[in-house]
């Protein structure tokens, strides 16, 4: 199935151009951000200096230069732009929206309006290296109304989410989000492409970039009694978890006096009563006791009561686990409620299960959403359901994650403070602890010498000799990667991962059923560079009957030896791995967009800011237990 994707890319139909400048070495007592650029520029023996540029030969001591294209990337795309710029300006619709950025090379077209915004297409210069070709990147996107977007309360609410193509018409999944899509790139190929190319030198080729493409190997789940199969849910049904739930577990309903029948319901529901068909209950799925020994309910007159309740369970010395039902958090109160519940909980090291009053009486939603809450509820219970197949020998995944506590002033936002977190996991998937690696300012030493130590600390304490690092983010090289390979030295593998779910790439399979192409399907952007379908089609079910999400940008960031870089198969392995670890996600069956090294840190960082925002206690991360699913 290795076949080409179009991807959204229009190489331009002249790559034999020139690109001149004016430049003259920076001086550090004429830097002037409002007058110049300010770029490295590759000088013929390869080494980079920096230098003042401009595009006009406007002042004495600039010299006139011709860029390499192939190499200055990030100039010769700006100078692209300001000619894209140029041809384009004068046509109805366009805009572009970060007019103070010297950095931004994006223009937008509006192509249909709404009265929450506009719908547009935009595009930048890029070059794809792979094909070692020039164009221009072009991508969809809903820009909402400035006075909305910019209201303290805003939500991207059902009409924003339809306009976005992220739900169809009537408000559902968009099962059609990649044909979407893709008709707005090609309303703008055939009706605007056009009266740019008029204008602009290079032209256009018009069509979307053919780009081979590669598949890898389909997950494999691995259950009791090392049972393997192909879905995480089917093989729960047939043999039961990869470990179960310690013997003494208990589970209390919370809830508020009024809200008895919803406790009611939602322990029918778990039992396996309502919805059979959809969730046969914890004790069928999962095989634990889930009977009225191990199940209480505690009524309460107001949540204000909730620290008696953790006092109890605490003196108890049981194992318990609260389920809370609660408002659904459409409310500012509401929603703080729910993250000082879990703030409390936390804090006291005992995991929870909240669920709202909205989706248990909506019957249909609570129908498909039982055997989620059902293996949330066995993982913090501290069970196993399953784990996946590793490409090859088992080895250590750190997931890093990072949370800034960001300061509004009027002269702009400061980070004032940031925490620098790990999720351990193994690729197996299996997640193993989550602690802290920093905390502080990153403009002091501290900061660093904190996260360089920790790096290389729960390295060295787990004895494995291959260890991988994700994170959604660049990790500098010479300020901590480099400082933590001389710590653990070369007798350890450790290559560096960076994987991003929201890149500007997107691509469809022409052959497939409304464009998605299959899960695990990859291609290569660069050496280093892969976009990956962790989400979509099977090759035996081609069907669609959800929205699919956007491909992942992986980049093979860095190694502490250079020869695995540079070893085509050893990124594969790794590639594999991260796409097995999409589906260890124990917070829901169907939930396999991002690997959990990467996932998981994204829920914890959101935990944390919300804390942040109600003022809400520090509370202790490390945790042997999934609290944030």
């Amino acid at each position: 199935m290795n076949r080409p994707i179009k991807i959204n890319f229009i190489a331009f139909a002249k790559q034999n151009f020139s690109i001149n400048i004016f430049r003259r070495q920076l001086q550090a007592e004429t830097f002037d951000n409002d007058k110049y650029n300010y770029h490295s520029i590759s000088d013929v023996n390869g080494e980079r200096k920096r230098y003042e540029v401009s595009f006009q030969n406007t002042e004495a001591g600039f010299e006139e230069y011709k860029l390499n294209i192939k190499v200055d990337h990030d100039l010769v795309a700006k100078r692209i732009y300001s000619r894209l710029y140029e041809s384009c300006k004068d046509i109805n619709g366009c805009f572009v929206k970060k007019t103070n950025d010297v950095r931004n090379k994006r223009i937008h077209f509006i192509v249909d309006n709404h009265p929450k915004g506009e719908k547009c297409v935009w595009i930048e210069p890029y070059f794809l290296r792979y094909e070692q070709k020039w164009g221009i990147l072009i991508g969809f996107q809903f820009v909402v109304n400035e006075n909305i977007s910019s209201a303290e309360n805003f939500t991207l609410d059902k009409e924003i989410l339809i306009a976005s193509g992220a739900l169809n018409s009537k408000g559902q999944s968009n099962s059609d989000y990649y044909l979407f899509r893709h008709d707005y790139l090609k309303r703008f190929t055939q009706d605007i492409l056009p009266q740019i190319a008029a204008k602009f030198g290079l032209g256009f080729t018009f069509e979307l970039q053919n780009v081979q493409s590669y598949s890898l190997q389909p997950k494999e789940y691995y259950f009791k009694d090392n049972y393997s199969g192909s879905s995480s849910y089917f093989g729960l049904s047939k043999v039961g978890p990869l470990n179960g739930i310690a013997d003494g577990q208990y589970y209390r309903f919370i809830y508020l006096e009024k809200d008895r029948e919803y406790a009611v319901s939602l322990l029918k529901g778990l039992r396996g009563e309502t919805h059979p068909t959809t969730f046969g209950g914890m004790e069928k799925l999962f095989r634990v006791k889930f009977d009225n020994d191990v199940i209480s309910g505690i009524p309460l007159k107001d949540f204000s009561d909730i620290d008696k309740e953790i006092k109890d369970i605490i003196e108890s010395a049981k194992s318990v686990l609260p389920i809370i039902i609660t408002n659904s958090r459409k409310m500012a109160e509401d929603d703080e409620l729910y993250y000082s519940l879990k703030n409390k909980f936390t804090n006291a090291g005992i995991a929870c299960q909240i669920v709202t009053k909205d989706l248990i009486q909506n019957e249909m939603s609570l129908r498909y959403s039982l055997s989620n809450i059902g293996l949330q509820v066995f993982a913090k219970c501290g069970g196993k359901p399953w784990k996946m197949k590793p490409a090859g020998d088992e080895y250590l995944i750190i997931g890093i994650g990072q949370s800034y506590n960001v300061e509004k002033q009027a002269s702009g936002n400061i980070i004032e403070k940031n925490i620098t977190y790990s999720i351990l996991t193994d690729s197996s998937g299996i997640f193993k602890d989550i602690q802290i690696l920093s905390e502080g300012v990153e403009k002091e030493d501290s900061y660093w010498e904190q996260l360089i130590d920790n790096i290389s600390s729960l390295i060295l304490t787990s004895q494995s000799k291959r260890v991988a690092l994700h994170a959604p983010f660049r990790l500098s090289k010479s300020k901590i990667l480099e400082p933590v390979s001389r710590k653990i030295g070369l007798d350890v593998e450790l290559s560096v991962l960076v994987i991003n779910d929201k890149n500007d790439f997107f691509g469809f399979d022409y052959a497939n059923n409304g464009l998605v192409p299959y899960e695990g399907t990859f291609i290569k952007l660069s050496r280093y560079d892969y976009l990956v379908w962790f989400e979509g089609i099977q090759p035996t079910n081609p069907k669609i009957n959800r929205r699919f999400g956007n491909p992942l940008l992986v980049k093979f960031w860095y190694s502490n030896k250079p020869e695995l870089s540079e070893n085509v198969v050893h990124r594969e392995i790794l590639l594999q791995d991260c796409i097995n670890l999409s589906g260890a996600n124990w917070r829901g069956f169907k939930a396999k967009q991002l690997p959990v090294s990467i996932f998981y840190c994204q829920r914890i960082a959101e935990f944390i800011a919300k804390f942040r925002q109600y003022n809400l206690d520090h509370f202790e991360i490390n945790n042997l237990k999934p609290w944030f699913l």
